[in-house]
């Protein structure tokens, strides 16, 4: 887990930003999705970074945490799958809103979509999201109690999209990539499964 140990208040502020650029990028749709969503991930990470001490260990970047990240990636899209054919089944709303989330896909070339999916907005949500915030959370309140809690809040940002599939593919993703972190101990292993996972069911694979 992180080292830094950044107070109750700016943690809570940070919280609070991120609201507000969801709040921008999904419901207000300000600008450009993509532009709005790297400025978001950019400024939360920067504040993670003054506030704390860097998330990486000694001993992050190597094969072994690479390779873990790949298999979780793998693991994560074949989740998202499976829970794509069940919610249609289930769910009158889920393929429209599925529909919708694809859609920002127009909001800039695929290829560059794609670096901006493996370079900014991935791994910046790793480090804000589960180093900042759940290395906080697991120290405030305990590990398990952390790590659910970290998760709620990601997919609680979510819910300002308006998008309930989005809200819970949030959270369900949330809660992977936070027990990845919390047993592993990498955030190296985490970027690298958030990366390919995007990648993956948003530009190269999609379920839908």
């Amino acid at each position: 887990m992180r080292a830094g140990k950044p107070t109750d208040r700016q943690v809570l502020f940070t919280v609070v930003l991120a609201f507000l650029f969801w709040y921008l990028t999904f419901a207000a749709q300000w600008t450009n999705f993509w532009l709005s969503m790297s400025l978001a991930v950019t400024t939360l990470t920067a504040l993670s970074f003054r506030w704390g001490s860097s998330p990486f260990g000694k001993g992050d970047f190597t094969v072994a945490h690479a390779l873990l990240g790949l298999g979780a990636a793998a693991v994560l899209y074949g989740v998202f799958w499976t829970g794509n054919l069940l919610s249609q089944a289930v769910f009158h709303f889920a393929k429209p809103e599925i529909t919708a989330i694809y859609g920002i896909r127009q909001e800039g070339d695929r290829a560059i979509i794609a670096l901006v999916l493996l370079f900014i907005t991935s791994p910046g949500e790793e480090l804000f999201w589960r180093a900042f915030l759940q290395g906080w959370a697991q120290r405030r309140f305990g590990d398990g109690r952390g790590w659910l809690a970290a998760a709620a809040i990601y997919g609680a940002v979510h819910i300002l999209s308006g998008n309930v599939m989005l809200t819970l593919a949030a959270f369900t993703a949330g809660l992977f990539w936070g027990y990845l972190y919390w047993r592993s101990g990498s955030i190296f292993a985490c970027i690298v499964s958030h990366a390919l996972w995007t990648v993956s069911i948003f530009i190269l694979w999609p379920v839908l």
